[in-house]
């Protein structure tokens, strides 16, 4: 997989700026009309303290 910046700490997958999941799922967030990634939800996001 390639390298996937993320800067979510308390995720179980971050490790030094890198998303180590195997694989992530991102989807839009509220309506639908994105146009930013704050628009953006990841779905892979587990907190640290359930991996």
């Amino acid at each position: 997989m390639a390298n996937i910046k993320c800067s979510v700490e308390e995720c179980a997958y971050w490790n030094d700026m890198v998303c180590t999941a195997n694989a992530i799922e991102v989807r839009s967030s509220g309506d639908r009309q994105v146009k930013t990634s704050d628009g953006t939800c990841c779905e892979t996001f587990v907190p640290n303290n359930q991996k």
